[in-house]
């Protein structure tokens, strides 16, 4: 298998795999029932934003230095953890 054709399989798979519906679809839907179709958009612009970042930092080395580094990897989790608590706090 050249370069190319991996590609373009990844390319196939993961294009299906995003087409499917998920929490991501639940959610825009639900905004769009409840808040109308500019709260939906922005909804699904919000979550394409966060898969465009979540992808660039997995291209510029993220998890290379997150599994790596044991203390990177730590504080990411805490602060995660910190996050979770505020969102559930607040």
């Amino acid at each position: 298998m050249t370069a190319t054709q991996a590609l373009l399989a990844f390319g196939l798979a993961a294009g299906l795999l995003t087409l499917t519906p998920g929490l991501d679809t639940a959610l825009v839907l639900r905004t769009a029932a409840t808040g109308g179709p500019r709260r939906a958009f922005a909804a699904a612009v919000g979550i394409g934003a966060g898969c465009m970042i979540w992808g660039l930092a997995a291209a510029c080395g993220a998890g290379a230095l997150l599994t790596a580094s044991t203390l990177a990897y730590g504080v990411l989790q805490g602060a995660g953890a910190a996050y979770l608590l505020w969102l559930g706090i607040g």
